[in-house]
């Protein structure tokens, strides 16, 4: 018989979260018709980005850290 696999680390799962809120986030200041103070920095994007980048590297560190294991 085969020995059991090892679970998915805890950082896939964050990564995963991250990247689907930072896509979401992202839509939403797209999508933003309001005019609100500081709209030309477009926070949105910037967090959207950041959650979306982090979590594309949290997804690939936990797939890795599987696959060593």
């Amino acid at each position: 018989m085969s020995e059991p696999r090892e679970p998915l680390p805890i950082w896939f799962f964050v990564g995963v979260i991250l990247l689907v809120y930072g896509g979401l986030v992202i839509l939403g200041d797209a999508t933003n018709l309001r005019e609100i103070r500081l709209s030309h920095l477009h926070p949105g994007l910037w967090w959207g980005g950041g959650m979306v980048v982090f979590g594309a590297l949290f997804t690939a560190l936990g797939l890795w850290t599987h696959r060593q294991g």
